[in-house]
């Protein structure tokens, strides 16, 4: 089968891996030592950015993505050896996780959730997710606020990344569009051109990604036994305003 995310990560972390993990990985961890959690799950949890900081700093981590190749990078970063990773649906994490086995705390960061599309994915998720977390387990995420779309951003073909190494050049374009069924799910098209060996390449890909509106949102987490501790606009601490704000960052307590 071919792996969806596939050439996403072969330039993931020369592209995206530029973001500032530590401050989330900061933020992260004053939470699971206010909650003394020890055993944490990282679901999509890509090339293991933040998986292997929280590794270092003494956490027990499992991390759980979709792509093969996502996760063998990790593992190659992973140079002790210490993370668990596990190839698996986040939709279907009951199959991914061992019987029985119980996490203190689960995080889903990036653009992880924003790939459920459907509510009935969502339900799956959170009802996989609650079913592998220890009673008051501590479930972080983000997602995105479907009042804040950018349409400046939409419709139009933007560069978004450049890369010129000596063996491979990438130039990196996004034509973004609302999904004609639904306004709150982003088409995602990037088209990378590549130029690897002396070799051209010209790839088209295509993501759906989901913003969301905020009310229903916490609905589905509470129908779903989560409470909702705080709801912050990043991971500074910054209460989260509705029509302020483009991330919703969700702490939240199984029920």
């Amino acid at each position: 089968m071919e792996d969806e995310f596939g050439l996403e990560a072969k330039f993931y972390d020369k592209i995206w891996g530029k973001y500032d993990y530590d401050s989330d990985v900061k933020f992260l961890d004053s939470l699971f030592k206010e909650h003394n959690c020890k055993r944490i799950i990282d679901v999509g949890c890509g090339t293991g950015n933040h998986a292997i900081r929280l590794s270092k700093l003494g956490y027990e981590v499992t991390g759980v993505d979709i792509s093969q190749t996502m996760l063998k990078i990790a593992k190659e970063k992973d140079k002790g050896a210490k993370i668990r990773f596990i190839q698996g649906d986040m939709r279907k994490l009951q199959r991914a996780v061992p019987k029985d086995e119980k996490f203190d705390a689960a995080i889903c960061l990036g653009q992880a959730f924003s790939s459920l599309i459907t509510n009935r994915e969502i339900n799956a998720f959170l009802g996989g997710l609650h079913s592998i977390l220890k009673k008051n387990g501590l479930f972080v995420f983000n997602a995105r606020n479907a009042r804040k779309i950018d349409e400046d951003h939409l419709s139009k073909l933007i560069l978004d990344h450049i890369i010129t190494e000596e063996e491979i050049q990438l130039l990196l374009l996004n034509y973004n569009t609302r999904h004609p069924r639904n306004r709150n799910i982003i088409v995602w098209r990037p088209i990378y051109l590549m130029k690897e060996n002396e070799k051209m390449d010209l790839q088209l890909r295509e993501h759906k990604l989901r913003w969301f509106h905020f009310p229903a949102l916490k609905k589905m987490l509470t129908e779903n036994r989560f409470g909702v501790k705080a709801t912050y606009s990043g991971n500074k601490k910054e209460a989260f305003k509705e029509h302020e704000h483009a991330d919703m960052w969700f702490v939240t307590i199984a029920k």
